[in-house]
């Protein structure tokens, strides 16, 4: 069930965006996608067929998966030249983590496990009223053809930034994956754990907000380059010293890993694209992770399997460090072209 939506995911989101940019209306199909969402989201407690279920849980992929991809097009259009702002937008996202971690699981533990359902169903409610208050964008004008997405198909810079991300989210992605079991085969406790993802959401935020700092100090390439030897120092330190203290510690470097790639790609994307393709470039960086998603279950779970977390975590380490070093000589060598042209 979760590798059919998965690869729904992969397939469905570029035609999300696709369609929010052909008509000039990514508000319109964001409003879509939560109000589907929330209709999902009813349906799954009302049948125990496993069939239905099956169903269901499709169609609230197909309309759960484009929303952070289309909102983050939405503010993006927004905030027009001002692009470094975006991680302090993102930064909400962290917040409601935050404040939502505990008294979920609380409720999870004390009330049936189909409430959870109701819960999230009122969540994006609250959501779409929001949607309804936020501003249009900055775009003034439709597609004028479908053609014209020929563009994004022949930008091979974006194609190749998606490859670089497809790697560097890879063991992210088995992280995410494997992380709880490696956490508590270690002899962690719950409580821990809840701990050690509130480090790593709060450390997030900091990135998230501080964002502009980076950007106004560090060239592109400087600043993937020092993502991608935090997520290798990541990786490379649970995988030497495995520990519940180690495990922990290494949640503060989620602030230089995932939130300062995200924040990065997104602007990078956004620049890549242009203002007229925001939504479908968003959802092309949404679909290349959902590629990851499966990439790194599939071979997380193989390598946890026959040689242990320690061995997947070193493998992660050399993946990171290895796309970073090519994608900036990659980006240094383009650089020094442009220039001699010039």
């Amino acid at each position: 069930m979760v590798s059919t939506a998965r690869a729904i995911s992969i397939l469905i989101l570029p035609i999300w965006g696709m369609a929010a940019d052909y008509l000039g209306a990514t508000k319109q199909v964001l409003k879509l996608a939560v109000i589907g969402t929330i209709l999902s989201l009813l349906a799954f407690p009302q049948t125990e067929n496993y069939w239905f279920i099956f169903i269901i849980y499709i169609l609230f992929i197909f309309f759960e998966a484009p929303i952070v991809s289309l909102s983050d097009a939405l503010v993006l259009n927004h905030l027009k030249d001002n692009s470094d702002q975006y991680g302090r937008f993102r930064s909400w996202g962290s917040i409601g983590y935050m404040l939502a971690v505990t008294p979920v699981g609380f409720m999870i533990e004390k009330t049936a496990a189909r409430n959870i359902f109701f819960l999230g169903a009122l969540v994006m409610i609250f959501a779409l009223i929001n949607v309804f208050k936020l501003p249009k964008g900055g775009r003034s004008v439709k597609i004028a053809k479908i053609t014209d997405f020929k563009l994004i198909l022949k930008n091979k810079k974006l194609f190749k930034f998606l490859l670089f991300t497809f790697f560097i989210q890879m063991p992210l992605i088995a992280n995410f994956t494997f992380y709880p079991i490696f956490f508590k085969s270690l002899g962690g406790g719950e409580t821990l754990l809840g701990v050690a993802l509130l480090i790593g959401a709060g450390s997030e935020l900091i990135v998230f907000q501080k964002s502009p700092f980076f950007f106004k100090r560090f060239s592109l390439k400087t600043i993937l380059l020092i993502s991608a030897i935090s997520f290798s120092v990541r990786w490379a330190l649970i995988g030497f010293i495995p520990s519940i203290t180690i495990l922990v510690l290494s949640q503060l470097l989620h602030s230089l890993t995932f939130a300062l790639f995200h924040v990065t790609a997104v602007r990078h994307i956004s620049k890549l694209v242009g203002i007229n393709f925001q939504a479908t470039g968003q959802n092309l960086y949404a679909s290349t992770i959902a590629l990851s998603t499966v990439a790194g279950s599939l071979f997380g779970g193989i390598i946890y399997d026959f040689s242990g977390g320690a061995s997947l975590y070193l493998i992660g380490s050399f993946i990171s460090i290895s796309a970073g070093i090519i994608y900036f000589y990659h980006l240094k060598r383009k650089e020094a072209l442009a220039e001699a042209r010039a």
